[in-house]
């Protein structure tokens, strides 16, 4: 006589169970044949309307986070659970980056993994080496969209360019026609370099970010064109063969400005002589703007600076991030700011002086704009006001 069990079904899965109408819909399989799997599904279902159902088993190539709760030293191992799951996970020393010994004491010891094996009693061995590549991948697609800036390090010379580490981990390509502001000189003295780079292409076929320096240039010089002063000597390196109308040269491995040939008192004979990678001394004479391309023109002679750029950057050096006390000259529309024993006079609009200034003992010059002529002052209960000042008179 066979004796039939009621809950038991034939076949892999468990078709009794009666499933909701959005399981039905996407084919959920049930695998549980206990007299229970019912009921057990419905706690589910029910659970899942209000909470997250998380699986146990950790799946092999996914990143998880975890926390250490044991360190080995005898067994090299770190011994760990996976936050949500509390699934254990294993650890080989030489799958963890960082210092043992401080996670030993307790520091850092939330990390994130990516589960490299599972055997079939249920372990899972992670690597947090592994995690750590999939989150630099992810940082430098994130980079690429947002069109930020950051630093790498210069590892190897190749053909076509060179190899650089992103964060010590992810190995990137830089073309050599990209790896400097203009040409590279000397090719082996880039190595171990730390270089400022953004990411102008994926390779995807070879699985390979490609960056370059020449986009940082392009990309930060609104920022960094304030760093260039115009009562400093530099010393520039002359990028390329004298053209007919003059030089170009590099400042500081990032700025290339124009020298014309009317400096020079004899340029047909001296551009004979010129040769890319000639060292030069020069000075800042002026830069103009449009939209967010500069035009920097250098001279041999500091007498030769535009002398409004001159007195803006003496300015700054005098103010900037200092406070000064101010008279109002109401009749004018100005302020009287006491500089170091000199009073400079500064253009204001009515409107500026009523609703602002009087209120304050003091103002504080967070900025000098030294290409648009205007300051920005900080007042004492941190208002800030931009003003644009016209002209700059000693008194």
């Amino acid at each position: 006589m066979i004796t039939i069990d009621p809950f038991k079904t034939v076949g892999k899965y468990n078709t009794s169970v009666k499933l909701t109408k959005e399981d039905a819909q996407a084919k959920v399989k049930i695998y549980c044949h206990e007299p229970y799997a019912q009921d057990l599904y419905n706690l589910m279902t029910e659970y899942d309307k209000t909470g997250t159902v998380f699986a146990k088993d950790l799946q092999e190539s996914s990143v998880y986070q975890v926390r250490a709760n044991t360190i080995s030293f005898k067994d090299k191992m770190i011994y760990a659970e996976e936050v949500i799951s509390q699934s254990p996970v294993l650890i080989p020393f030489r799958e963890y980056s960082k210092d043992i010994d401080n996670l030993s004491r307790g520091e850092n010891i939330d990390f994130l993994i990516m589960v490299y094996k599972s055997t079939k009693f249920g372990e899972h061995f992670g690597s947090e080496k592994r995690a750590l590549s999939v989150s630099y991948k992810q940082e430098l697609f994130n980079n690429l969209a947002e069109n930020k800036w950051f630093d790498v390090t210069i590892t190897k010379l190749i053909k076509g360019g060179y190899l650089a580490l992103y964060n010590r981990e992810i190995e990137c390509f830089i073309p050599g026609s990209h790896a400097a502001a203009n040409i590279v000189h000397n090719f082996n003295d880039m190595l171990n370099k730390t270089l400022t780079v953004m990411v102008d292409n994926y390779d995807q076929s070879n699985d390979l970010f490609i960056l370059s320096y020449k986009k940082y240039v392009t990309e930060s010089m609104p920022v960094m064109i304030e760093k260039l002063e115009f009562n400093r000597e530099y010393t520039g390196v002359l990028t390329n063969k004298p053209y007919d109308f003059g030089i170009f040269v590099e400042i500081d491995g990032y700025f290339t400005g124009l020298i014309h040939q009317t400096e020079f008192d004899d340029y047909d004979t001296l551009r004979k002589t010129l040769k890319t990678g000639d060292s030069l001394n020069v000075f800042v004479k002026d830069i103009t703007s449009k939209g967010n391309q500069f035009r920097i023109v250098l001279t041999l002679k500091q007498d030769n600076v535009n002398s409004d750029k001159l007195a803006w950057q003496m300015l700054k050096e005098k103010t900037e991030t200092r406070s000064f006390e101010y008279a109002i000259d109401a009749k004018n529309n100005s302020i009287a700011i006491d500089i170091d024993g000199e009073n400079y006079e500064v253009s204001l609009k009515r409107k500026d002086l009523e609703k602002n200034l009087t209120r304050y003992p003091y103002v504080k010059v967070s900025k000098v704009d030294i290409f648009n002529k205007s300051l920005k002052f900080e007042f004492v209960e941190t208002i800030e006001v931009w003003f644009h000042i016209p002209n700059i008179t000693n008194k």
